[in-house]
């Protein structure tokens, strides 16, 4: 085994066809590519907020801003 782990997800097909989006807009290989790389962001955002206590901010183009709550 190749230190991989098979999971099965069961997600509403909304959820699969937005993955589809994103996989098309980043140019993964792959819906597992798109969650592998959804988990990594999610890990950073959730220690940032939860463990350092940093704050997640968004900036738009004409540079307002706002928080964002990591749940």
């Amino acid at each position: 085994m190749n230190g991989s782990v098979r999971l099965e997800l069961e997600l509403p097909e909304r959820v699969r066809v937005r993955l589809e989006e994103l996989r098309a807009m980043n140019g993964a290989d792959s819906l597992t590519e798109v969650v592998r790389r959804a988990l990594a962001a999610y890990d950073v955002l959730l220690t940032a907020a939860r463990e350092r206590g940093d704050k997640i901010v968004l900036r738009s183009h004409d540079g307002t801003e706002r928080e964002v709550f990591i749940p």
